[in-house]
């Protein structure tokens, strides 16, 4: 039985159903369409390059940055086998896994990519097997990454390389408490303790102790904080033995796994800071040489005016209590005179002393014996409550030096322990004895002028009372510089210049509140001991002949010349050089001798002495100077001086030397 028809209305349901189903699947096959052209463009414009390919490895699809990366073009990846892109080598080393894509797994590697050129390019290869049998692999060019590895390794490299050889001591610690988390060789080296002793360990702790000062560390550790970085503290280290090390350290945080740690390089400068005091202590040498000189110049030209006045009143004084009668009245005036007029000679002898000038007599001598002799008038000049002690080696080497001076050096010492015992109950020793200096000991004393290392033969006067201060030690021998309310005079500052004449040192101990020991160092001599020779008193000097006689100095010219017409002699004057030198040519053949100043305007006497022997080379030329001796003779030695006369001479040296030169 046929249906009945369907109505018009159905059948128009039915078509617009349709279209509608229609739509949607022109819909769907649209976004299918827009997928797989989003895939594809995402393929072909992908950074890395991507190859598909059939279970037996051959290509079947790629895109652009494949064939930008390996140099061949699309056509010819198609008609390639994945193995191709790589050398034997390289697959012997990393076989493709097929057998693990074919279980499922994503199979992750690094190879070295062969291209069309030869060259090898460093890939990332991941690759996994779809569904269908087909495989998609990835390649990733890690050629920056692998530079940057390299640039990575050779870095840590060079780190490690600094931090192991390094002479400074490096350490890696946790800044929370201390830790030693690294140490390098060097500071196993300068600390003593060995690798393990030292790591896992706290610098501060009491097992190690490394920090001598707990708050240098803590001002370390607060620098840190503050600013990340801390440079060049410096601070006090102890190593295994206890031995302190002066040591400089800068550190920088550095965060470790998260954690605030501190990378520290420290630099042993205990040598450097022993140079720079060292350093310190020759400047101050040199200083002190300075001033020396300086003032010693000072020193010495006013000596020389001094004594040229000084000669002036002897020289009268002489010449009165020649003249008077023993029982004049006026005698006692004159010895008074003469008694003060000498005391102003000795502080004259002083400056020149403190000048480094001062040596008149050198003669070779025993300190031992010397001190010997002066142990009445030692305990005569110091206080009652010092008791003098004595400990002086007879078999020491003798010195070459003038006796007076040497007196003079060990009477101011003696002196100066007595003052620093004061009102109190004390102990002044006085030793002598012989030892072995070397240059390092020398140059740790006052005064080295580049003294010769050697046996040196040395005084030494220690005392129990207050010690000195380092600014004490350092004013010590400045001329009238005293602790007391009143001053000595030049007293030490002579000591030094008497040292520095002789080519000595002095070297100071002192503790404050303990006392002090002063050594003065001599230069050993070789030769024997000389002997105190008792002159016979001069006969007296009645002679006759002309006399030239030199002096700038008025004064000095008036008394001298009377002194000579006291002896019979007639006298032709001069006031310098020239003006002598117009004499002597004139009358040459008829003086008998020269009495002649060293110091001098326009031609001083060395100068003039010359001239004098170029006219008369036997003539006969007394030299008389403010200066000693021997700094005088240096200048005429070899050239045929007959004498030497220091102002201010009394008439019996005038006598003695014309005695000697007639002779």
């Amino acid at each position: 039985m046929r249906g009945e028809p369907q109505s018009l209305e159905s059948l128009q349901q039915q078509i617009s159903i349709l279209k509608t189903e229609n739509h949607q699947l022109q819909q769907s096959l649209q976004t299918v369409k827009n997928t797989s052209d989003l895939y594809e463009a995402l393929v072909e414009f992908a950074a890395d390059a991507i190859l598909m390919g059939d279970p037996s490895g051959n290509i079947i699809g790629a895109n652009q940055r494949a064939a930008f990366l390996s140099g061949y073009s699309y056509t010819e990846l198609v008609d390639m086998n994945l193995s191709q892109f790589f050398s034997e080598e390289e697959l012997l080393k990393n076989p493709l896994r097929y057998d693990l894509l074919k279980q499922g797994e994503i199979v992750r590697t690094e190879r070295l990519l062969s291209r069309k050129d030869g060259a090898t390019v460093p890939i990332e290869m991941n690759s996994r097997m779809l569904p269908d049998g087909t495989f998609h692999s990835f390649f990733r060019n890690i050629t920056e990454r692998k530079q940057a590895d390299e640039a990575l390794r050779i870095s840590e490299e060079k780190f490690s390389q600094i931090f192991k050889l390094s002479p400074d001591a490096i350490a890696l610690t946790r800044m929370e408490d201390g830790l030693y988390l690294d140490v390098n060789d060097a500071f196993v080296d300068i600390i003593g303790w060995s690798y393990s002793e030292i790591v896992g360990h706290c610098s501060h702790s009491a097992d190690l102790g490394i920090w001598c000062h707990a708050e240098d560390r803590d001002r370390m550790v607060q620098a840190l904080r503050e600013k990340g970085k801390m440079n060049a503290l410096e601070a006090d280290f102890k190593d295994k033995n206890g031995r302190i090390i002066k040591g400089s350290m800068s550190a920088r945080i550095i965060n470790i796994n998260n954690e605030a740690c501190v990378l520290s390089i420290t630099r042993d400068i205990s040598e450097r800071l022993k140079l720079q005091e060292k350093q310190k202590n020759l400047e101050m040498q040199m200083l002190q040489v300075q001033k020396l000189e300086s003032l010693g110049v000072l020193a010495g030209g006013i000596a020389h005016d001094f004594n040229n006045i000084l000669m002036a009143v002897i020289g009268n004084c002489d010449l009165a209590q020649r003249r008077l009668s023993p029982t004049s009245a006026a005698m006692v005036n004159l010895k008074q005179i003469k008694l003060a007029t000498s005391k102003a000679a000795d502080l004259s002898n002083q400056m020149l002393a403190y000048s480094g000038k001062g040596k008149f007599v050198v003669e070779s001598l025993n300190l031992s014996r010397i001190i010997e002799e002066m142990q009445q008038i030692l305990s005569i000049s110091s206080s009652k409550k010092a008791s003098l002690r004595y400990d002086l080696n007879p078999d020491i080497p003798n010195i070459e030096a003038d006796v007076t001076q040497v007196r003079q050096i060990v009477m101011n010492l003696v002196i100066n322990a007595s003052d620093a015992i004061g009102d109190n109950s004390g102990v002044i020793a006085i030793s002598t004895g012989v030892m072995e200096c070397d240059r390092n000991y020398l140059q740790s004393t006052w005064l080295d002028e580049n003294l010769e290392g050697g046996e040196y033969a040395f005084i030494e006067v220690a005392d129990t009372g207050c010690g000195m201060t380092d600014d004490m030690v350092d004013r010590i021998f400045e001329p009238f510089y005293t602790t007391k309310f009143t001053g000595r005079g030049l007293g030490m500052a002579a000591v030094l210049g008497i040292i520095r004449g002789h080519k000595g040192a002095i070297k100071i101990y002192t503790e404050v509140g303990k006392g002090s020991t002063l050594k003065v160092l001599f230069p050993a001599s070789t030769l024997a001991a000389t002997k105190q020779k008792i002159e016979p008193e001069s006969a007296p000097l009645n002679d006759h002949g002309l006399v030239l006689l030199i002096d700038d100095e008025e004064a000095v010219l008036t008394i001298s010349q009377e002194m000579l017409h006291e002896f019979g002699f007639e006298v032709v004057t001069a006031r310098d050089g020239i003006e002598a030198l117009e004499v002597f040519k004139q009358q040459h053949q008829d003086i008998r001798f020269v009495l002649m100043d060293l110091t001098m305007p326009n031609m001083d006497g060395e100068e003039a002495f010359r001239e004098f022997r170029r006219i008369d080379p036997q003539v006969k030329v007394i030299i008389c100077s403010g200066y000693n001796e021997q700094e005088v003779s240096q200048k005429f030695v070899g050239k045929g001086l007959a004498g030497f006369l220091k102002k201010p001479y009394m008439l019996s040296e005038l006598q003695k030397t014309i005695q000697k030169l007639l002779q």
